[in-house]
């Protein structure tokens, strides 16, 4: 799939410069389970550790609705999350 973030989105202030980004989603049979791989690409690298954090968050809340479960709070999480993720980006060159 292919998607392109809004410039109506940039110019509120919650978003990049429009950009177009590809998704590609795998589902994978592994025993009793599914293995989900989604891979993203044309994100801009100066936000990626936001939409790495943001990928984890929504992949979590997933797991937890599947599971029957109650999702955490995503405030906590992105707020948890974000700092790796911005380590792990400044390695990207």
């Amino acid at each position: 799939m292919t998607w392109r973030e809004s410039e109506k989105s940039y110019r509120k202030g919650h978003g990049a410069p429009p950009f177009d980004a590809t998704v590609e989603a795998t589902l994978t049979a592994q025993g009793d389970q599914t293995n989900l791989v989604i891979e993203v690409q044309g994100r801009p690298l100066d936000r990626i550790a936001f939409y790495g954090a943001g990928w984890q968050i929504h992949a979590e809340n997933l797991g937890a609705y599947l599971a029957g479960q109650e999702h955490g709070d995503t405030e906590a999480r992105w707020v948890e999350l974000v700092p790796p993720y911005q380590n792990l980006a400044a390695s990207i060159s």
